[in-house]
């Protein structure tokens, strides 16, 4: 029986990257800004504004604390010369801003909302 060598190779390949692919997955990592925000928007969905509004005011303190530390202008400016990073972060504290008026004024679905996006815009200023 003789079989092509190229045929031989590209099914080990397969077989290899099909054990790889099996192996396991890295959790991705989730920043306590991120958590407490996400427990907001729960809170909110679930309707007990208080406790989101709470919340959403951990998630930015911690935030505005982690600019102090490291502020987001240091890094990588985009070709329009905007930096992404420190936009990200003032959309998020205007996201929360927005979030904090609509679980104060009853309307938890806007606030869960609000919430989402500013998670959006929180994991934008922490990507490398």
């Amino acid at each position: 029986m003789n079989t092509n060598p190229l045929l031989k190779i590209a099914l080990i390949f397969l077989g290899a990257t099909t054990i790889s692919a099996c192996g396991p997955q890295k959790k991705p990592v989730v920043s306590p800004i991120e958590k407490s925000l996400e427990q907001a928007e729960k809170d909110a969905r679930s309707g007990q504004e208080d406790k989101a509004v709470q919340e959403i005011d951990d998630a930015e303190k911690a935030l505005i604390a982690e600019d102090k530390k490291m502020p987001a202008t240091q890094n990588f400016r985009s070709v329009s010369g905007e930096d992404v990073k420190a936009k990200a972060e003032a959309d998020a504290l205007k996201e929360l801003e927005h979030a904090k008026r609509d679980a104060r004024g009853k309307l938890a679905g806007d606030a869960a909302d609000e919430i989402k996006r500013a998670i959006q815009d929180v994991e934008v200023k922490e990507a490398k």
